[in-house]
């Protein structure tokens, strides 16, 4: 058992929406310490196994877990540890069956500028693995609380998540366990909730570059 450094949260040039690189985000990851990551592009796995494959060809340091962040009709869902694409735009409940044998994560849930699936939670809520209590992009506190008082109310783990789509956004948020750094062993840890929260907001910045992506890519 070790303390590892997580972050399950962060976009890659195949998000239409990122422009990192899979060796840049290996690279930055960790000289910023992290032990774990996800790469969780927009409908898409390909960052995650890229990376993944990436990091195991050159034996570096890190332990890559394939993510994808999926867009249902309710708002956005993270499945982890999934190879296959996950049909976008369909109801909650049918990408929670879809990705049933995957890690399942609510990210942003109660931010409402950026499509968090905010009350339809409640009915799936068993289905849910952890919920993401803070996260750096989200611009309202408020926003971040909502999701700790809900993790709290009805025992679902908290984590944390950069959310990032540029370099300089990495680090910014992680959670830390005790565990083995194997997938297994992590979620086995996370759903027994001892956990650390680490992080802080980034602000409006990355949300105006995100805006002006096309510049960027």
């Amino acid at each position: 058992m070790e303390k590892i450094k997580l972050d399950f949260h962060m976009h890659s040039h195949y998000s239409p929406d990122g422009n990192m690189s899979p060796l840049t985000i290996l690279e930055t990851a960790i000289s910023k310490g992290l032990d774990v990551i996800s790469v969780t592009d927009h409908n898409s796995t390909k960052g995650g196994i890229e990376t993944r494959d990436l990091a195991e060809k050159k034996d570096m340091p890190i332990k890559v877990i394939v993510g994808q962040e999926v867009n249902t009709l309710s708002g956005e869902i993270i499945i982890l540890n999934l190879e296959e694409d996950i049909p976008r735009d369909m109801t909650l409940e049918e990408t929670i069956s879809y990705g049933s044998k995957g890690f399942i994560i609510a990210p942003h849930p109660f931010d409402k500028f950026r499509k968090g699936i905010g009350e339809d939670l409640d009915p799936i809520k068993e289905k849910i693995n952890a919920i993401e209590i803070f996260n750096s992009r989200t611009l309202l506190s408020s926003h971040n609380k909502l999701a700790e008082i809900y993790s709290k109310t009805n025992n679902i783990p908290g984590i944390a998540g950069s959310d990032s789509h540029f370099l300089e956004e990495l680090g910014s948020s992680y959670f830390m366990i005790e565990s083995k750094k194997t997938t297994n062993s992590i979620f086995k840890t996370i759903k027994e909730e001892k956990i650390s929260i680490y992080g802080r907001q980034t602000g409006i910045k990355p949300h105006l570059k995100t805006s002006m992506i096309h510049l960027f890519k």
